[in-house]
């Protein structure tokens, strides 16, 4: 029923744009990036990253589901310029990264953070995650506390609850081969309507980038990478035990955010979300950022990038070193 409410609104904005499949496949390692990609062999696994140098405080940044460091494209150059040593790594899984066959849950991932943040020589960080991404750094938080000197949590997931039907409901709809069943038309909405609310160039290239990768080999990995992460998101929540951080924490979400709270099984709005993460999260402070959307950091890159560096500069004591 769904898709054929849905076949006219995506061949609407299949004419809105260009048909990027017919440029051909794009290799992982075509993807473009702010910094030149560096590769290092973590846990057995080859993780892609980026450096911006220097002496500064380690600022580390974690990618949310199905986006890869380039997500940040905002962030990487505005906080070299502010001093700070920005890293930012492809998950295993997404973007330049290795496909291993491994569970991609919050708690696996976090341990490779850590055990990558000590291959590269970083042995604390201020960490910002996104989406997944923040809540695989609630974890590493939660796990390796002697890591993280303070938390960046953008638009995060692992706050909002689920009922165990809706957590069924969304494992057993995200199979395997579910990204790899995508149309165009559907990722254009996707992009355009759900997960950016400010569309740029970037976001075009992001999105022929997303299309033009679904047709190489590596991608079927992604696919895997994809459903695993979301039940690993489901099955290891962190929501319980978000009164056991104990780090500067700053959260930020955008007012018009169309994914958290998830808008099908749960409703509501974002900013209620926000203050169970305040009440939560001991000593948190929350940002709203007005008509920004769930890639918050994209949507207003200056509001974001200010309220972050406002936040660390307050923490400057423990989060500058």
């Amino acid at each position: 029923m769904w898709s054929k409410l849905a076949a006219p609104m995506f061949a609407m904005l299949a004419a809105c744009g260009p048909r990027y499949a017919q440029l051909g496949p794009l290799p992982a390692e075509q993807i473009w990036s702010p910094l030149p990609v560096q590769h290092i062999e973590v846990d057995g696994v080859d993780v892609a990253w980026v450096d911006s140098g220097g002496n500064g405080k380690p600022l580390v940044m974690v990618h949310g589901l199905s986006s890869y460091l380039s997500f940040w494209e905002y962030q990487i150059p505005y906080f070299a310029q502010q001093g700070y040593r920005v890293i930012a790594l492809d998950l295993p899984g997404y973007g330049q990264s290795g496909r291993p066959d491994a569970p991609m849950t919050p708690p696996w991932y976090a341990d490779l953070v850590a055990d990558f943040m000590d291959g590269i020589g970083v042995p604390d960080a201020v960490v910002m995650g996104h989406s997944m991404g923040g809540q695989i750094s609630l974890t590493l938080a939660l796990e390796h506390p002697e890591k993280v000197d303070a938390l960046v949590l953008s638009a995060p997931a692992g706050i909002e609850r689920f009922s165990k039907g809706s957590a069924q409901f969304l494992e057993g709809y995200w199979s395997e081969s579910r990204a790899l069943e995508t149309t165009e038309e559907e990722l254009r909405y996707t992009f355009t309507r759900v997960v950016f609310n400010r569309v740029d160039p970037g976001v075009e290239r992001l999105l022929e980038e997303r299309v033009r990768m679904q047709h190489t080999p590596e991608f079927r990995g992604t696919s895997v990478a994809v459903a695993r992460s979301i039940r690993g998101m489901l099955q290891y929540p962190v929501v319980d035990r978000l009164g056991e951080i104990n780090v500067p924490t700053l959260v930020i979400y955008g007012s018009d955010d169309r994914m958290i709270p998830n808008p099908i099984l749960n409703g509501g709005r974002t900013s209620t979300i926000a203050r169970q993460a305040q009440q939560a999260i001991p000593g948190s402070q929350i940002v709203m950022v007005p008509k920004a959307g769930h890639t918050v950091h994209h949507d207003d890159p200056e509001a974001f990038n200010t309220a972050v560096e406002a936040f660390l500069t307050r923490v400057a004591g423990r989060a500058r070193g």
